[in-house]
């Protein structure tokens, strides 16, 4: 195994690709109690479309989502119920560019290690089974669908990215799951959870040698259908155009508006100095938009705003957008607001350097903070698309960023954007 040494945290990361493809990465830390395990594939709700042995696959909205649901139900037994015999606590989420099934547990990790993987790897679909859970996930999309704040996120995501898979709610339409059939789940299954499409994240209390002994047995003793050819497409960074402004009425108390932002024009290639860049622009977002800035404090006494406000920083592959909103009771005169705080250059900023090096200390101290957590370390860990950085890697890039670099990360996205609005009004 490959071994990168922390020193500054006196850690140190475990890392080997397995004669399969599987990428493996172990992180001991000792002093703890429990253990932690993640197992990713690259295949997400934006991947939608596929060619397996020269026939073009159409993957339905929320077929991800539909998979990560159904994998835990097998012909003879659940793997939950499987988990929770051997004292462990299991789940699994889905987002637009992978699909994660994880464990947490303080004994028997072996035996938790060849569930979590066996049942993630050895698929089984019924039509019964996929028909009721066609019923079930119809229900979720239904709740989703009645929750309004969720409408705003999906309303400015239309907005960003028009007729983009992205802009799909990541469990699908009711109509686009009752496509979903098992034959389609296991080609799904076959290309996107091969094993050279995955890796695995263990953490806490363990022996590396001895966890990659276990993980090594529980993959030779498995034999992968390798007898396919398929092309995924490739991603390009065109971007689509934005709609700049759209607005709705439902029943609402109070008036709600969604601004975005989406610019990956000056996102580097994956690795760590995507990484950095997407760090360093986050940073800038805090000294204008975070709940302590001298923006947000004006705009709050100015009463356009309240506590319900709160922005994101979203990079999903090739794609980068910012988006931000909350209640209030003149959106246009926030929206117009925000759009005058965005468009200037962070050095009209008064107490620029002060207020720099304070959230600086207060974003490198949440990365010490996050150290403490196994589930923040594991699920930090994005693998290729950063460089296989870590959480500890993230909190070397705090140190080091300077404040020409938060000036030039911030120019580099705003400059060239349309910013788009949505609002709900209340009927």
């Amino acid at each position: 195994m490959d071994k990168k040494e922390y020193q500054r945290f006196d850690e140190e990361l475990f890392s080997t690709t397995l004669a399969n493809g599987l990428k493996v990465n172990i992180l001991p830390k000792k002093g703890f109690h429990k253990t932690y395990a993640i197992l990713t594939t690259n295949f997400g709700s934006m991947d939608q479309e596929f060619l397996l042995n020269d026939e073009k696959i159409e993957v339905p909205a929320g077929t991800a989502h539909f998979l990560e649901h159904k994998l835990f139900e097998k012909a003879d037994y659940d793997a939950f119920e499987l988990f929770t015999n051997n004292g462990a606590d299991s789940n699994a989420f889905t987002s637009y560019s992978k699909t994660s099934y994880l464990f947490s547990a303080t004994e028997n990790l072996k035996d938790n290690l060849n569930i979590l993987l066996d049942f993630v790897q050895n698929p089984y679909f019924s039509k019964k089974s996929v028909d009721k859970e066609q019923g079930i996930i119809g229900q979720e999309i239904q709740m989703y669908n009645d929750d309004v704040d969720w409408q705003l996120y999906m309303g400015i995501l239309n907005n960003l990215y028009p007729s983009q898979p992205i802009s799909t709610d990541i469990a699908g339409t009711v109509d686009s799951i009752a496509k979903i059939t098992p034959e389609l789940l296991y080609k799904v299954h076959k290309v996107f959870y091969r094993p050279s499409n995955m890796n695995i994240f263990v953490t806490g209390n363990l022996d590396q040698n001895q966890v990659l002994k276990w993980i090594e047995e529980n993959q030779n003793a498995k034999t992968f259908d390798t007898d396919f050819s398929f092309t995924i497409p490739e991603e390009t960074r065109v971007v689509p155009p934005v709609i700049e402004e759209k607005e709705v009425s439902l029943d609402v108390e109070r008036p709600k508006l969604m601004i975005g932002i989406n610019n990956a024009k000056n996102l580097p290639a994956p690795g760590p100095d995507r990484l950095k860049y997407i760090i360093t622009l986050d940073l800038a977002l805090y000294l204008i938009l975070s709940s302590s800035s001298k923006m947000y404090l004006k705009l709050y006494d100015q009463g356009l705003l309240d506590d319900t406000f709160g922005y994101d920083l979203n990079s999903e592959r090739e794609n980068l957008f910012l988006t931000m909103g909350g209640d209030t009771e003149v959106p246009e005169e926030l929206a117009a607001s925000l759009k005058e705080i965005l468009a200037k250059d962070l050095v009209q900023l008064p107490h620029l350097d002060e207020d720099f090096e304070l959230a600086k200390k207060e974003m490198y101290g949440r990365s010490i903070t996050r150290m403490n957590s196994l589930e923040a370390i594991a699920n930090s860990f994005e693998g290729e698309s950063y460089g296989n950085t870590t959480i500890f890697d993230e909190a070397l890039i705090y140190q080091d960023i300077t404040l020409d670099d938060v000036l030039d990360a911030y120019r580099n996205f705003i400059k060239d954007t349309t910013v788009s609005t949505f609002k709900i009004n209340s009927k």
